[in-house]
């Protein structure tokens, strides 16, 4: 097996991991987003700032972004580019 296969097959299974994990805190997304609607819901006039509203609410925020940046990886690992090659196994001088 040469250099570029071996970096090919670790790069998949590296972008297979990101995968499963996006997919794990997908799982997570509709009991966020049950939490914020019903803490939006509840807010009221009189007050101010509501707490559990805004901590829902970035919660969920993060939550949407690490999914998109492990989907976003996973894609460019799965391409195994040049970057990534280099990433993997640097040119090596002698």
């Amino acid at each position: 097996m040469s250099r570029r296969d071996l970096v090919f097959v670790v790069s998949r299974a590296f972008a297979l991991y990101l995968i499963s994990w996006a997919l794990a805190d997908i799982t997570y997304l509709p009991e966020r987003l049950l939490s914020l609607s019903h803490e939006m819901s509840r807010g009221s006039v009189l007050t101010k700032y509501d707490y559990w509203a805004s901590h829902y609410l970035v919660v969920t925020s993060f939550l949407v972004i690490r999914i998109l940046a492990l989907v976003l990886a996973a894609r460019s690992f799965w391409r195994c580019g040049s970057r990534v090659q280099s990433f993997f196994a640097p040119e090596q001088e002698n």
